[in-house]
């Protein structure tokens, strides 16, 4: 008994439950959907895409920044908090990369950080004011990711 105590109080202050929890809370597709938020359609997209100042927050806490130029070039930074495979934690960091616009109507953004390259592809939801980003429009529970657009 004192063992299986020991146990669940290591569990509890561990970071990697933490994260879990956070997961486990994340947005979902399905709240999108619930939530009435609109796919974007590809002309959409190219008005909103080309030009735009976009930030993410990676699900370990970084912020990043890039903006999309018109000749599907970009160059994003990041504050490198939270720390993950791309980044030493806190160390700020810069990729050369990508973006466009592709076929499906999906925003597909390359980047080459030094330690890895990061490329992924998102069908863009519009709730309200916010922006959101999902792998999937059929697994209602794929996790949304906001990103902000500005100009």
């Amino acid at each position: 008994m004192r063992t299986i105590l020991v146990v669940v109080a290591v569990l509890a202050l561990c970071p990697s439950t933490q994260v879990l929890g956070q997961e486990s809370g994340s947005l979902r597709l399905s709240d999108l959907t619930a939530q009435g938020a609109t796919q974007l359609a590809k002309d959409e997209l190219q008005a909103l895409l080309p030009g735009a100042k976009v930030e993410s927050k990676t699900a370990q806490g970084s912020t990043r920044f890039w903006e999309n130029s018109a000749d599907g070039s970009l160059v994003a930074s990041s504050d490198g908090r939270g720390g993950n495979s791309s980044f030493t934690a806190g160390a700020k960091s810069t990729a050369r990369g990508t973006w466009q616009l592709s076929d499906n109507g999906t925003y597909c953004v390359l980047l080459e950080w030094k330690r890895t390259t990061e490329q992924w592809c998102r069908y863009i939801f519009k709730s309200g004011d916010k922006y959101f980003a999902v792998k999937s429009t059929v697994d209602q529970s794929t996790v949304a990711h906001e990103l902000a657009f500005s100009h």
